[in-house]
């Protein structure tokens, strides 16, 4: 791996792969229900691989660089480790984009695409002088946030992390995502808690695909067969989401080999984290 390793989690034995990328500020723990229905439902012959990107959790201490190509890279280099010659991949918001760039610039070692949530660029275009932490803050704002505070212990960070609107009844919060955030839970020399996550990173990545047209276009110059599912909610769980179902509609009109999916009732993490999102998703994994 170009500049260190990349921490990854498997789940299941079965002999297809999928390789999962995630989130912006998430870990490949963001993936444990998708991973389990992807193992049910394919009767154990599929096995999904997410990684760690550089700059979070178990690639917290990887150096750049960071942006799109270069995570998009990362995921190749996986399929390099596990000597598999091509694969389908997944990704999940930013994960979106980079799986869009791994096979633009590895278009022979990537069978399909499954974005969720991600992987089209946003709707509406920003002022020029728009500087990258400002545009990533207006996106996903208290993800971003977070990345500067620092807690009393891990229950309180867990605790943090329950009241976020997007887990609020009648949104589940689950053991799952219990897991996802105790696992990029880190204790600072001084004995607080902050999360893994390297902001730096964050702009860098956020900047690719929130204010950079080309970066966040690479999916409209694939050639992989891809399946988006979109979410009606966004990250506070308020409608529209983040792609509202005109934009969505638009992207499959002009983009001949993207098919659109949406996911009622689901919101940008509980599309991946609830039973019902994460079904769908495995569904479209499988394919």
């Amino acid at each position: 791996m170009n500049g260190g390793s990349i921490a990854a989690g498997r789940w299941g034995d079965g002999d297809a792969i999928v390789v999962a990328s995630h989130g912006i500020t998430a870990n490949h723990r963001s993936w444990l229900r998708v991973a389990e229905e992807v193992d049910g439902r394919s009767d154990g012959q599929v096995s999904l691989v997410a990684v760690d990107h550089r700059g979070r959790a178990g690639s917290a201490d990887t150096p750049g660089p960071f942006g799109l190509c270069a995570h998009g890279d990362d995921l190749i280099a996986v399929l390099d480790h596990l000597e598999i010659p091509a694969a389908v991949l997944a990704g999940h918001s930013l994960g979106g984009f980079i799986v869009a760039a791994a096979a633009e610039h590895h278009p022979d070692r990537v069978e399909r695409l499954v974005l969720v949530d991600g992987g089209l660029p946003f709707p509406g275009e920003l002022p020029p002088d728009t500087d990258i932490e400002t545009a990533v803050q207006a996106v996903i704002g208290p993800a971003l946030d977070r990345l500067d505070q620092r807690w009393s212990d891990e229950d309180a960070y867990v605790d943090f992390f329950r009241a976020h609107p997007a887990f609020q009844p009648p949104n589940q919060w689950t053991s799952a995502v219990e897991e996802y955030v105790r696992y990029d839970a880190v204790v600072t020399p001084e004995g607080e808690i902050r999360s893994s996550v390297h902001k730096q990173a964050v702009l860098i990545d956020g900047g690719a695909a929130i204010v950079d047209p080309k970066s966040a276009s690479a999916i409209e110059r694939t050639t992989a067969p891809a399946t988006m599912l979109w979410a009606p909610r966004g990250l506070f769980d308020e409608s529209p989401g983040l792609y509202p179902e005109q934009h969505v509609a638009d992207a499959a009109n002009r983009v001949a080999h993207l098919q659109t999916r949406l996911v009622d009732d689901a919101n940008h993490y509980t599309i991946v984290t609830s039973d019902h999102g994460a079904g769908a998703v495995a569904d479209a994994i499988i394919g």
